[in-house]
Parts: structure tokens; sequence; C-alpha cells
């Protein structure tokens, strides 16, 4: 703080005295300290939520130290152990199904308006703060980065076993393959040298990670089985010494349980002695698939260097590994790859000229790059050469956090970033569209601002959303053909039957809300019957009536699509709950309201439509949002009746061959993408609530 000016004392004043002590005047402001860190601020509100009395700091200890461990547990298995490629490959399928690719257009054209409609709601309902846009703008930008520094990162490598005999280890044996075949591009170099990081024997070999044949894993387990035992057959040594400290606490069951187990247990000798693994060279031989010509040939030889080979073209190679020993041999350049069979139409050009023709083919495509090729499969005497496909050559042992963003997170996010890009795009040019509104928007009239205004806009976008979406997707008359809904499935299919079913049983649920408190007994009996009927019977139960019945009932609503029919049951069975919760709020209103407003001599309907029933919604608003939260979760139930929602196609999905039985990845991906919806639903609904739009009163 500075002073206005150092002041002199008048004339005639004794230097030193009381006149010479005048006021300083300071017009700076005083520093505005911060409050203390527990009275304010994330630790404030820790003590005062967590931690306000032993009991609540007993329980979020407990609490968390569950959280903790569940999440690190789901953690540690989705990194090291969960095989992703069924997401990555499938992700089409987890969005919109089987729809038309040449219609495929219409659901990006829809995500973009959808992306702006948000974009300037939000903008015209709240403001997003600069620290939540810096954070906005990081995780778009690490969506980006990612895959390119999982690109730069060189990819693990893959072993493969060569023997002369078959390999054996307790009641598994794995005859050896001396041909292996593979896809790769032209220009690509492929190495091929003996594993030798085995100095420490089977320690070094139960360590293996990385993708591996079923004999080389074989190998690997076997390592890992004999040192369990080994270790086991010590620690029960350990306990039956005589000298040992607790040797006198096993009772006479607990000892014969022990030497019964030790009996048992047989601890044979190091799988890499027992093989003698490595110790033979090992000769190589890499042909051309088509052709079988002879891309190299040579012998590999323990601590000799790698041998690089340059690869000519695209397509098949078949590398033959003969066995004269048993060796281990670590390969860069071979990854696994699935295989796929679809059908295709014939081609012909303006010439007339076939350019492709009609038939069943085989693709094949390459798992860490998604490298494709049509070349047919290689044969040699007739039988086709076992190959790398992602069955028999998966990733083995517990792959590390390096391996985990090279083969999945990137090729993942690079799948989906041009996607999220221009969706935020489009959101960003929403959100700025909005802001400009109001800046420049003149009122529309006086006592109502440009903000206001761009409100009410944004709430007939959101109004008029899912018809546009329905429109795009569905398709209407000879301007946009309609699409097949058979075809309908994924997350674009349950987005479609919760929409359907909010948007039709939202109006059905409140008049059958009003029908009940009916002063005509007709009308209150039929609405009170329809409620709880529908009430007491499941919704798998309405879906198998709409499905099944219905068609029997009048044969002519079996023409109908099945999509429709579902829609049609849950907007009924929706509508039932629906009405009961909007009836709670009209209980609520206090009936003063309703005498008042008769009083100013407004009619029946006036007094419901202006008066009660607004004031009745805003105080359900909770409940609304959960009752379409949960319809939004249980059109998970139409998989049961043959749709391929999101459910339904992650069923079908575990039941490919490449993919069997990995339940645990599908399941986990569309709990999240549940989860996800469901909490921007419940956001939403807390801002409205927030808002004067959502008070039901203001005290």
């Amino acid at each position: 703080m500075t002073p206005l000016s150092d002041p002199q004392p008048p004339q005639g004043a004794t230097p030193g005295g009381a006149d010479a002590r005048a006021a300083v005047v300071y017009y700076d402001e005083p520093p505005i300290k911060p409050p203390p860190n527990l009275v304010a601020g994330p630790l404030a509100w820790a003590r005062d939520n967590l931690f306000s009395t032993p009991t609540n700091a007993l329980l979020t200890l407990i609490a968390g130290a569950l959280t903790i461990g569940a999440v690190a547990g789901i953690v540690n298995w989705a990194v090291s152990q969960g095989n992703w490629y069924i997401i990555i490959f499938n992700l089409r399928q987890f969005m919109v199904g089987r729809y038309e690719p040449e219609a495929e257009w219409r659901v990006v054209l829809t995500s973009l308006i959808a992306a702006f409609i948000f974009g300037f709601a939000l903008a015209s309902w709240a403001r997003v703060s600069r620290r939540t846009a810096l954070l906005l703008v990081a995780l778009i930008a690490l969506v980006f980065v990612i895959p390119l520094i999982a690109a730069a990162l060189p990819l693990p490598p893959t072993y493969l076993s060569a023997s002369a005999d078959d390999i054996a280890s307790g009641s598994s044996t794995q005859p050896p393959v001396d041909q292996f075949a593979f896809i790769a591009r032209g220009g690509e170099t492929l190495r091929l040298e003996l594993a030798v990081d085995l100095s420490a024997g089977d320690a070094d070999l139960q360590t293996l990670h990385s993708f591996a044949d079923p004999g080389a894993n074989l190998l690997r387990a076997a390592a890992f089985n004999r040192l369990r035992d080994q270790a086991r057959v010590a620690e029960i040594e350990r306990l039956l010494a005589e000298d040992a400290p607790n040797a006198r606490t096993l009772t006479a069951n607990q000892r014969a349980a022990l030497e019964t187990e030790r009996g048992r247990l047989e601890v044979s000798d190091p799988i890499t002695e027992t093989f003698a693994l490595n110790q033979t060279p090992q000769s190589y031989r890499l042909l051309r698939g088509t052709t079988q010509e002879i891309v190299a040939e040579g012998v590999l030889e323990a601590g000799s260097a790698p041998v690089e080979i340059a690869l000519p073209e695209d397509g098949w190679y078949i590398l033959e590994k003969p066995g004269e020993g048993t060796a281990l041999i670590r390969v860069y350049g071979i990854y696994p790859h699935l295989e796929r069979t679809f059908t295709r139409s014939e081609t012909v050009d303006e010439t007339g000229t076939t350019t492709q023709s009609a038939g069943r083919f085989s693709q094949f495509v390459r798992l860490t790059d998604e490298f494709t090729t049509e070349e047919t499969r290689p044969r040699i005497d007739g039988d086709n050469v076992p190959m790398a496909i992602i069955i028999d050559l998966q990733y083995r042992g517990d792959r590390t956090p390096a391996d985990w963003l090279m083969l999945y997170v990137g090729p993942f996010l690079d799948g989906v970033n041009d996607a999220l890009l221009w969706m935020l795009v489009a959101g960003v040019v929403g959100y700025y569209a909005a802001r400009a509104a109001d800046r420049y928007l003149p009122s529309k009239r006086k006592g109502r601002s440009a903000r206001a205004v761009s409100q009410r806009f944004s709430t007939w976008m959101l109004s008029a959303l899912p018809f546009i979406i329905f429109l795009l997707i569905y398709g209407f008359g000879s301007v946009l053909p309609i699409t097949d809904t058979r075809r309908w499935g994924g997350l674009m299919l349950t987005i479609m039957l919760t929409m359907v079913g909010v948007l039709a049983s939202f109006p059905l649920g409140v008049l059958l809300a009003l029908g009940r408190r009916s002063a005509l007994p007709a009308i209150r009996v039929a609405s009170t019957l329809y409620i709880e009927f529908v009430r007491g019977v499941p919704l798998i139960t309405v879906l198998f009536m709409a499905q099944l019945l219905v068609p029997l009932v009048n044969p002519s609503l079996a023409e109908v699509d099945n999509v429709f029919r579902a829609m049609v049951g849950i907007l009924l069975f929706s509508a039932a709950y629906l009405a009961e919760n909007v009836r709670g709020g009209l209980q609520a209103v206090p009936h003063g309201q309703e005498e008042a407003a008769k009083a100013l001599g407004l009619a029946g309907w006036q007094v419901t439509l202006l008066i009660t029933l607004p004031q009745a919604l805003r105080y359900v608003i909770p409940a609304l949002v959960g009752q379409f939260i949960s319809l939004f979760k249980d059109t998970s139930l139409v998989a049961i009746v043959g749709l391929l929602d999101l459910t339904g196609i992650a069923r079908s999905t575990v039941a490919q061959t490449e993919f069997l039985g990995l339940y645990r990845e599908v399941y986990l991906f569309i709990g999240i993408l549940y989860f996800v919806f469901s909490y921007v639903m419940a956001a939403i609904s807390r801002r409205l609530e927030a808002s004067g739009s959502g008070a039901a009163r203001r005290v």
C-alpha cells in the first residue's frame, strides 16, 4: 500500500510535536487473504462430509479401501489380460449393427446435428468455465496423441515353436507345425532369432509374455507348472520338518493330508533341459504364399545376430521351420489376424467388362494395423497351411502397459478420433452460435432478453431432435429411401427405442394420470385397470406379446416390422409407470391452486393445462428422468425377442469363433456405454432441477 503524500508540519509548529504527526491516507485496497483450507475447498468438504464423525471416518476408509481394491483389480485385468480386439474389430456393429453401409452417412449427419444442438443448448443455458474448456482440450489432444505414441513404439514379438517331435507336458500334447502362413505388407522387414533370454532356465521361460503359438505356449505353461509344483513341494517339506517351529501345531489329519499331497506331486526336470531348448541350430525358409517361391532361407543359432528379411510385396507368406530339435523362435513382423467371409455381387464397368466377379470371398485382416488382403489362403499338397489366426496366436502371459497401449488403446482411439473431432467441431460451432445470438440477436419483445430467445430456440431444437434423428435414420418416401429396420442394431437401435418410448409414452402417461383422477367413472376405471394391469406384467412379457401374440390376434399385423412392434410394446409399458409418476405430482400440487384458478374464471381444462400440470411435472422431474433412464436400460430386453440392440450385438459378437467366450470384455464395454448415457441424462436432470424451469415454487 502506498500513501498519497508525506504531509509537512504547519508553520509555527514545533518539530516533533503533536501537529507533526499528521494522518496518512492509504487508497489501495488491502490484500484479500484466501480462506483457511479447513474452512473452504476440498479439505473442508472432505472434513464436513466424509470425516465429520469417527463413524463416518471409519465408513469412508472402509468404502475407499473396497472401491480402490475393486477398481485396481478391474484395471489390472483390463491392462494385463483382457482381449480388446473384440471391441476394436466390432466397433461398427456395436454402434449401428448391420445398418446399410451406403446409408451410413445418415448416422454421421445425425451425430453432427445432435452435437451442434447440444452445443447450442449448453451455451444458452450454461457457460463452460475456462478450466473445463482447458480440460476438454487436453482430453481431445490426448485422444490424438496416444495413437501417435503407440505407432512410434515397436510392436511386441511373436514366439513360434519348432520341434522334431511332439511337445508334451502332462496330459497336453502339441504336434510340431513345420509350416506357418501369415500376411504382411510389401517393404516390411521380418526379423528372426532364437529366443536367447533363457539364461535362468524355466524362470525366464515362464515369464514369456507376447504373441505365441500353441507349442510355445505349452512350453511356457509347462515351465510355470513345474516351478509352482517345486515351490509347493518345498513348502510342504518345510511344514513337515520335525524341527520346524509349527511342526507341533499340525494335527494328525493335517499331516496326513500334506503327506498325501507331497506323494502326489512330482517335480520334473527343468523344461529347458528336458527339451534341450535352443541347443540345436534351427533352419528356416520363407516362401511367397501364392507362388511358393523362396524369398529367403538360412539357419538360426543361439547367440547369433538376428536375420532380417525384406518382404517384396503385400500378401501371404509361409515360414517353414522344420525341427531338428526343439526351438523357440522370436519373430518380429508376424502378428495374428482374423478371417472374414462375405458375399459379393458382380460389378460391371461402363464398357461391359466384369471388374469384380460375384461369389463368396474370404478377407484376412491383421489385427495390429488392420492390413487387409483377399489373396487366397496358401495350400500345399491340397491342404491349407496353418495360419496366424487369432484363435491360435493369442497374447500369452500378463501384458505390459506399453503393449496394452500399442495393441489396443492406440488402434481404438485411432478408429474413433475422427468422429470425435467432427462432433467436437459441430458442438463448438453450436456453442459459439448461441453466444453470438446472445450478443447480436435483438429482443423479441420488450422485457425478454436475447438469451431468453436463444434458450427458447434451443428448447425447440432439442424437442425436434428426436424427430430429426428418426427421419434421417429411417427415411421418408422417395426423397430419402426407407432403410431396412431388420438391419438396425447396436447403440443406434437402443437410442431409437428409448426415444420412441419416451416421446410416445409421455403424452399417453399424462392422459392416463389425468384419467385416473377424472370425475367420470368409466374413464377413471379404464385408466386404473390399464395402469394396474401393465404394472403387474414384466416388460419381457409385453415384448413377447407384441412379437408373437399380436399377429395371432390380427394376421395383418404380421407384416409390421419387429422393431415397430417392440417400440409399441415399450411405449405401452412405460406409459403405465409414467402415469403414476405424474399422478404423484398432481397430488402434490396444493388444492388451493385449483380453487384460486377457478375463482378467476378459468375453465377446467385451462386449470389443468396452465396451473396444475406444469407444477406437477416440475415436482416429479427426478422421478421422470429416473423412469427414462430405467427405460433406456430396459431396452436391452429386446435382445431376448430377436432384436440386435446393444446387448443383442454383444451376444452375437461373443459367439464369433475368433472371440468365443470373451464375455467380460464385451459386457464391460457396453456397461460403460450404458453408464455414460445414463449419467448424461441424470446430469441434465440435475441442471433442470437447479434452473428456474425446474423449480416448483420459489421460497
